[in-house]
């Protein structure tokens, strides 16, 4: 007799025949159980996996539709606390998408580190980095093989000679001690032989973030510096001032278009360098975006198109560019042919991160949308009548409905000028 609650350490042949009947009923239990636990996990899984390759599609195919050519983006994601705008720190990652790939969104090197200001070659096969820590310039294959060291400070612009073929890519030294970061003097490089180098410019600082050459190679527009925007004649080293703000850009054909960022970063203005005409283009009007303010504007390699970053809604500040924040995220734009707005956007990324910095590459063999430099800008307007007889004083007498308060110096760091819009009624004229 056995007491109750307690075995025997030799068990008798019932207890042997009993283990050798329960233990596999026990097993194809847990196995079942296990079997079934792994098939719901996969099949909770599966719609998951299938809408996020069903957006990457959805995301390919608009950039195919807008523009109509293979299209490949590169950026700095902040995986740190979302506000590396600039990406001078370590927390960042070096993101690429390629229209043909349906991986989507992806590192185009692991782990996160120094990336800044990257820049896909004209070719559109590799891609140029700074890393301001190490005082570097690398380049790095499309698909994350070979990367390598080519020069010593910060990579500006990137160029292709018409006429051999070459890659270049222009680096500034020299940095100036004051913010925001520019350099006294740029040298460029050829990528396939960087210890090949050139002379470019040794005039005004340069600031980093707003550089970019005409397709002869001659001119660039910039800061020279930060907010003093303009366009360098770089075989005579002069430059020409056009106005003050950030972001400049100069279209990579021959129309010699060049624009710079307002204050409020929420529009550019457009300047026909040539026939010294320009007008303001609004930028912040992409569907999400509800008229917060964007940044990062740039001109991709085919000028009808630019790349921008938004919406910035962190913060309490008046300026919240500061702010950064997982919703901001890539948008790519389409100028309508006169340059005059906007005519299309496609949102790019999507995730919840910090996206920055954004470089897009499209196809140049597929078709251009040509830029026609005599149909840009609004239509010409005639000039009015200002002769004595036809001209005449009006006093308005108006009523302040919305006033808006003067902003502090902090609050729009890092300008120095603002504009400030107040509604009215007008009671009598």
């Amino acid at each position: 007799m056995l007491a109750t609650g307690s075995f025997p350490t030799e068990s008798p042949p019932f207890f042997v025949a009993v283990r050798a009947i329960v233990t596999p009923i026990l097993l194809l239990v847990v196995a079942g159980a296990c079997e079934r636990r792994a098939t719901d996990v996969d099949s909770a899984r599966a719609p998951d996996d299938a809408r996020q390759a069903g957006e990457i599609a959805g995301v390919r195919s608009e950039l195919v539709r807008l523009t109509g050519a293979h299209v490949r983006v590169v950026w700095t994601r902040d995986v740190g606390d979302g506000t590396d705008i600039i990406s001078s720190g370590e927390h960042l990652l070096l993101m690429g998408l390629d229209s043909q790939d349906p991986r989507g969104e992806r590192p185009i090197l692991p782990g996160p580190s120094g990336y800044s200001k990257p820049l896909i070659t004209p070719k559109g096969d590799r891609v140029i980095f700074s890393k301001p820590s190490e005082d570097g310039v690398y380049v790095v294959d499309w698909d994350g093989g070979g990367e390598r060291r080519l020069a010593s400070g910060f990579a500006l612009a990137l160029w292709q000679d018409p006429e051999s073929g070459r890659e270049w890519v222009y680096v500034g030294s020299k940095r100036r001690r004051r913010e925001p970061t520019s350099y006294r003097v740029i040298e460029r490089h050829q990528i396939d032989h960087p210890e090949l180098s050139e002379p470019v410019w040794n005039g005004e600082p340069v600031t980093i973030n707003s550089f970019q050459i005409s397709r002869d190679g001659r001119f660039a527009g910039g800061l020279f510096p930060w907010p003093k925007a303009g366009v360098a004649d770089l075989e005579t080293g002069t430059w020409r001032p056009l106005g003050e703000g950030c972001w400049t850009a100069f279209a990579a054909d021959d129309s010699h278009l060049f624009w710079f960022f307002d204050g409020s970063h929420r529009n550019l203005t457009i300047v026909d360098v040539d026939g010294d005409r320009r007008w303001r283009v609004a930028i912040n009007d992409a569907p999400g975006m509800r008229g917060f303010e964007v940044y990062h504007p740039r001109w991709t390699n085919q000028p009808r198109f630019l790349a921008v970053t938004g919406p910035y809604t962190v913060g309490d500040a008046a300026n919240k560019i500061r702010g950064g924040g997982p919703q901001v995220e890539i948008f790519l734009g389409r100028f309508a042919a006169d340059f005059t707005s906007v005519e299309s956007w496609q949102q790019v990324t999507h995730n919840d991160a910090a996206d920055f910095y954004p470089d897009v590459w499209i196809d140049p063999i597929a078709p251009a949308f040509v830029t026609d430099v005599k149909a840009a800008g609004p239509p010409a307007v005639a000039s009015e009548d200002t002769s004595a007889d036809h001209a005449r004083r009006l006093i308005i007498d108006v009523e302040v409905l919305d006033d808006i308060a003067v902003p502090t110096v902090p609050a729009i760091a890092p300008y120095r000028h603002a504009l400030l819009a107040m509604e009215y009624a007008v009671v009598d004229v």
